[in-house]
């Protein structure tokens, strides 16, 4: 976790320092920890830092979200992507975009608000879904979750036929995983959400343990099972709310961080955000950097990267 803490703050290193414009490590020093006020304080401190810290906060949540959710399914395949959880979010945004004009003075406030509400619609669907019996199937969660999300899919293609242009390409570039903010107004919505949800999960570590052992051995165990996960999917999707729709951040990275501590929660879930929030933020900077003509979503580049992965691990379960 030391290292993953090392690779954390390298990454941010060395994000603030790609782009247009080129900043010597040594000015980076003198801009970020001596507020000195150069040439380049307006690039560093009110652009790059905010978007950077935006993307790994959302990277964090995400990996986060994807570590509850495959211990809450018992699927090591879940992910708020693969279940449709982003795009019922997704499709809520277009609501938003399409249906409340009035709202869009203060969107950065509202939009939030209603991607979390169908994120949380999405994951409630998919418990009713895959619960039968008073126990849930990880086969049905899934499937259902694929059923689910091209269902929004389709909505979202009925909705966007009749909507300004303008307005859609905010709606696709959310979509694609693109980092919707670069000024420090958007880091600090994001905190609230994530300084509530992430000790919400933290103390609920043991309980995420106990529920890979199964329902029956969790409820032997004390453990009121109906009532934790709809409690943990909740704060699964609400990370999604204001990340956009970035997918495989939350499938990868719990992988990668079991594969360094072990598949203790107390740990695992330390080390998967952490590792979702490097993930994220060198996807970012090289979507940045990549092509000097045009930037590339952080969604396209993680999608691209992790894709293979995800065929691995889905070889594996077969």
């Amino acid at each position: 976790q030391f290292i993953l803490c090392l690779g954390l703050i390298a990454s941010v290193v060395l994000a603030l320092n790609c782009g247009y414009s080129k900043i010597h490590f040594s000015a980076l020093w003198e801009e970020v920890f001596c507020s000195t006020q150069g040439s380049s304080s307006l690039i560093l401190l009110n652009i790059r830092l905010p978007r950077i810290l935006l993307a790994a906060l959302c990277g964090m949540g995400l990996a986060l979200s994807g570590c509850t959710l495959q211990a809450v399914t018992d699927n090591p395949l879940a992910d708020p992507g693969i279940l449709g959880i982003n795009s019922g979010a997704g499709f809520f945004v277009m609501l938003f975009m399409g249906l409340f004009p009035a709202l869009h003075i203060d969107a950065k406030l509202y939009q939030p608000v209603f991607a979390m509400v169908g994120g949380l619609l999405t994951a409630f669907l998919l418990y009713s879904f895959a619960r039968r019996n008073g126990k849930i199937r990880p086969t049905h969660f899934l499937l259902g979750g694929i059923g689910v999300a091209a269902g929004f899919s389709a909505l979202m293609t009925i909705l966007g036929a009749d909507m300004e242009s303008s307005i859609y390409q905010m709606v696709s570039r959310w979509l694609v995983g693109n980092i919707w903010g670069t000024d420090w107004y958007q880091v600090l919505i994001l905190l609230p959400y994530l300084i509530v949800l992430i000790p919400l999960l933290f103390l609920r570590a043991n309980v995420l343990d106990l529920l890979l052992l199964g329902e029956d051995s969790a409820a032997t165990l004390g453990v009121r099972v109906g009532h934790e996960r709809k409690l943990l999917l909740f704060v699964a999707a609400s990370c999604v709310s204001v990340s956009g729709g970035i997918g495989f951040i939350g499938l990868v990275a719990p992988h990668i961080a079991q594969r360094l501590t072990g598949a203790r929660h107390r740990s695992l879930l330390l080390s998967s955000m952490l590792t979702g929030g490097i993930l994220l933020v060198l996807a970012d900077t090289v979507g940045r950097v990549l092509l000097s003509e045009i930037e590339i979503p952080a969604g396209i580049i993680i999608s691209v990267l992790a894709a293979p992965y995800f065929l691995y691990l889905l070889r594996k379960q077969i």
